[in-house]
């Protein structure tokens, strides 16, 4: 026969205590650590970092070479302050950095013959006033390494003081009128007229011979280049007759006459008179004439370069200019 077992209620309540105790110290002395959640995966494509060598380098910019500064040249004296309108003077220059000197002006005209004696001290010639007028001239100059002018602070100054000077500064002067109370104008037929007039204002004496006293007054020398050419020739207490080879001996100032070509080389008369307003000295040795008239006015005739090469064009024409000078004595 089976014996049943009986589990009566209290002991079953004190079965489930037991097991509730026991199951609360496991899990306070086992506990099970929390697992890390999956790192995701990424689905991009990974891009390799580049290797230092590949990175592209700039070139270093080289500095520039700096350009030397020259210094420029100073002028501090000179030793030609005054002097005439229709003269030329050498005149000496001091300063420093005169080595870098190029060139000097004079009023704004060039200097010539420039000579850079060492770097203190440069000769040059001052021109005559290209105007023939008094003036306080300014002095520039221009350097080798910069060619802007440059003042100085120098000046010459310019005299109408003596017979030359007068001449020629009453000829630039009225050289471009045409008309004048005083003395008359002869249209189209002027140039003796206003040549006499220069040589007036030169100091010359009018004459029985030579004159105008104005209202149509005149002698035939006065307003004839034919008439004035004869009594000249007369007058070696005035002037020396030179012929066109004989031009290196003309200075400014000076009477030039003119027979056109067409002429009959044995033709006594003479067409026109003028002034001898510059004289330059050609690369040859021989010298240039330009001269200032009325009829055609102008201040320095002879065609761009002169007389030389008008007078030469017109003998490879075949044609009869002829030219001839008076050279003034007084």
């Amino acid at each position: 026969m089976q014996t049943r077992t009986t589990i009566t209620t209290t002991a079953l309540a004190a079965l489930v205590a037991a097991a509730l105790a026991f199951g609360a110290g496991a899990a306070q002395a086992d506990p099970t650590p929390p697992m890390p959640s999956p790192t995701p995966t990424s689905t991009a494509p990974s891009i390799a970092s580049p290797s230092p060598s590949a990175v592209p380098t700039a070139s270093p910019t080289p500095t520039p070479t700096p350009t030397p500064v020259v210094p420029l040249p100073v002028v501090t004296a000179i030793d030609k302050k005054a002097g005439h309108s229709a003269a030329s003077r050498t005149a000496t220059m001091t300063g420093t950095q005169l080595l870098n000197l190029a060139a000097v002006q004079i009023a704004g005209v060039p200097a010539v013959d420039l000579r850079v004696l060492s770097d203190t001290r440069a000769r040059f010639v001052i021109p005559n006033a290209i105007d023939y007028q008094a003036k306080i001239a300014a002095i520039t100059v221009t350097a080798l390494s910069d060619p802007t002018v440059r003042d100085t602070g120098l000046t010459f100054q310019y005299k109408v003081a003596n017979a030359v000077d007068r001449e020629m500064a009453y000829a630039f002067t009225h050289w471009n009128a045409y008309s004048n109370r005083t003395f008359g104008y002869l249209s189209g037929s002027d140039c003796a007229n206003f040549a006499n007039q220069t040589l007036l204002a030169r100091g010359w004496t009018r004459s029985s011979q030579w004159f105008d006293y104005g209202a149509g007054r005149w002698s035939a020398t006065w307003v004839s280049s034919t008439a004035m050419s004869r009594w000249l020739a007369k007058r070696r207490d005035l002037v020396a007759h030179l012929t066109y080879s004989q031009r290196d001996a003309v200075t400014v100032g000076d009477i030039v006459q003119f027979r056109w070509p067409g002429h009959a080389a044995s033709y006594t008369a003479w067409d026109h008179t003028g002034i001898v307003s510059k004289v330059v000295v050609l690369p040859n040795g021989s010298h240039d004439i330009y001269y200032v008239a009325h009829t055609l006015n102008r201040q320095y005739g002879g065609g761009t370069t002169g007389l030389a090469s008008w007078y030469a064009g017109q003998k490879i024409k075949g044609s009869t200019l002829r030219i001839q000078f008076f050279h003034l004595l007084k």
